[in-house]
């Protein structure tokens, strides 16, 4: 055999390398070694620590509390200071302000479960009768939510139950479906049980996960000329964004980006990719006296190569906000590290039924 077909196939025998898993999320930790602290003292400890805040001003933060904790995930943190407090943990609907609201009187707590950065929260427990089958299910609407500093852009429709047990029985839970497209910090979540004993009183406890397509963090690259005749390359946590020579015409200009993923990023379908158009691209005037966004955007996802397209353009034919010389201005495009997929796993128990 020729040499070259020799060595042609040697290369082809050796088995393909996997590329390896991208490493998870982690928490964010927190410690607290002073044992008696106010509030207000606790929730400025997370807060340097974390760099995230919690707002405690509807509660009597002057207080003395005796927590203590040491390199304990932010969530764990909140909700041990919430529980010393009489308090429990109130997110916004994006999910990035976390507040402290007193419980009303003879409220407990609701279960949750914490694991990593990422927060599984019991909000409500419905039972449905159904009078043809004469059988009752119940439905447990869980919030999940992840600490708002790292994005997540796809989340499975409903978790996966390991177990689920009541009055010491196993009751079932209906299988998950696809995932689904996620915004903000929190998203809810349902479980459907069946089976479970009409004089039953409570879940004993029920387990389970779900995955997530996340990203680590949000990276933010800079191209300071926008006058050049050449592409020009940058390079973050493996990521390579490349913004081509800036388009105008008749009043539009037109920013062209490519990103390449390192492999790891993981295989998504067409449909799902969505989180390449939550990208920002923001353009800033000389002296940073001006800030504009685009007025229209495109992207498109191929494999691990990912194109941007952002026009600025006036309405009705007038001229776009930007203008035909850029000499001086600088952009700014923020895209996510490499996504990964992450498994969170939950424990509830307790749980009180209708």
């Amino acid at each position: 055999m020729p040499r070259v077909l020799a060595l042609v196939s040697a290369l082809l025998a050796v088995p393909a390398i996997a590329a390896e898993p991208l490493p998870k999320v982690p928490a964010k930790l927190v410690t607290l070694a002073r044992p008696a602290t106010t509030v207000a003292e606790v929730a400025t400890a997370i807060r340097e620590q974390t760099g995230l805040a919690v707002d405690v001003s509807k509660v009597d933060a002057a207080k003395k509390r005796a927590v203590e904790f040491s390199k304990v995930p932010f969530w764990t943190a909140v909700e041990k200071m919430a529980a010393d407090a009489g308090c429990r943990i109130a997110v916004n609907g994006s999910g990035r302000e976390i507040a402290l609201v007193p419980l009303a009187a003879g409220v407990k707590l609701p279960p949750s479960s914490v694991d990593g950065p990422f927060r599984v929260v019991l909000k409500q427990v419905v039972a449905k009768r159904d009078f043809e089958t004469g059988k009752t299910v119940y439905q447990l609407h869980l919030d999940a939510m992840w600490e708002p500093r790292f994005p997540v852009y796809l989340m499975d429709g409903e978790p996966k139950v390991t177990t689920a047990t009541a009055d010491g029985k196993a009751v079932t839970a209906d299988a998950p479906t696809g995932r689904v497209a996620t915004s903000g910090y929190t998203h809810p979540l349902t479980i459907t049980l069946r089976d479970v004993p009409r004089a039953a009183k409570q879940l004993d406890e029920i387990t389970g996960s779900f995955t997530v397509v996340a990203a680590r963090q949000l990276l933010p690259f800079a191209f300071d000329d926008l006058t050049t005749d050449k592409p020009v390359a940058k390079e973050q946590a493996g990521v390579t964004v490349t913004l081509k020579p800036v388009k105008h015409a008749g009043g539009r200009v037109e920013f062209n980006f490519e990103m390449k993923y390192p492999a790891g990023h993981p295989e998504l379908e067409s449909f799902e990719e969505v989180w390449a158009s939550s990208n920002k691209l923001r353009v800033t005037g000389p002296n940073g006296r001006q800030n504009v966004e685009p007025t229209d955007y495109n992207t498109d996802s191929r494999g691990g190569t990912v194109y941007g397209n952002y026009a600025f353009a006036g309405a009705n034919g007038q001229p776009g906000p930007l203008p035909e010389k850029l000499t001086g201005w600088k952009a700014v495009y923020e895209t996510p590290s490499p996504l990964l997929k992450q498994t969170v796993t939950f424990t509830l128990k307790g749980i009180e039924l209708p």
